[in-house]
């Protein structure tokens, strides 16, 4: 009884080693076909896409227009350039091209690409907006109302020139006078932040305007009333000192 036994077993076994070795033997034979049975796939799948690519453009799906709105700062020619037209316009990933276009300017903020079938592809920009020009010694640099960098050495000549030592880490007094609709607001030239604590204003006409530490506002809303309602005028004054609290000195 135990030699049948065995003699079952050993038939068993050598059954599963025939099952094994013709496993191993269709595997190699699979792998080895495996990257020619992959390059037809892939050669009949470009096939059907630039055929269908081709049905597409043929059928008026091209890209002719590309309309770009929201850039002041940003060059239309570097957008369009990123748009591929030789493809039709159900093929562009709007995402990627986004992407691609928000990567090729620091000005911009956000990117919303969406098509008007057939052939128009729209791209609207929203860029950063610049407040002020800062100094730093020989760099100068744009930046937006919260104080943070936009971009290095970009000329923009209406712009407040703003510097001084930590002077971006108080910027409050500046963005208050620079968004009050205010005459004084407009002969504006620069800011300089003196000494860690205080502020100088340098007119258009050459006059600096020396603020008080404390309530600097107050001292600069007071002047602009003396422009509103009395005959001072600025272009008479290289120097107008308001760092004494209700005394203002002058200097020709």
């Amino acid at each position: 009884m135990l030699s049948s036994v065995t003699r079952s077993q050993r038939s068993f076994l050598r059954k599963c080693a025939l099952v094994i070795i013709t496993a191993l033997f269709l595997t190699l034979v699979l792998y080895s076909s495996l990257d020619k049975i992959t390059n037809r796939f892939n050669y009949y799948l470009t096939w059907c896409n630039d055929h269908l690519s081709s049905l597409l453009l043929s059928s008026g799906f091209s890209i002719d227009e590309v309309v770009v709105t929201g850039n002041k700062f940003t060059n239309e020619k570097d957008i369009l350039g990123l748009v591929d037209k030789t493809q039709p316009i159900m093929y562009v990933s709007l995402s990627r091209l986004a992407d691609n276009i928000q990567s090729a300017s620091k000005w911009i903020k956000y990117v919303r690409i969406y098509r008007t079938l057939p052939n128009t592809l729209h791209i609207n920009i929203d860029e950063h907006k610049p407040f002020a020009l800062w100094k730093d010694g020989n760099r100068t640099s744009v930046i937006d109302y919260e104080g943070k960098v936009i971009v290095d050495d970009y000329p923009i000549d209406n712009l407040v020139v703003i510097t001084g030592q930590n002077s971006l880490s108080n910027l409050k007094f500046v963005q208050d006078i620079l968004k009050s609709k205010t005459q004084l607001r407009d002969h504006i030239s620069s800011c300089v932040y003196v000494g860690g604590r205080r502020w100088n204003i340098i007119l258009d006409n050459g006059s600096t305007v020396k603020l008080p530490e404390d309530n600097p506002n107050g001292a600069w809303d007071y002047l602009g009333h003396l422009q509103n309602t009395t005959d001072f005028t600025f272009s008479d004054w290289s120097i107008i000192d308001m760092r004494i609290i209700d005394k203002i000195f002058v200097k020709r």
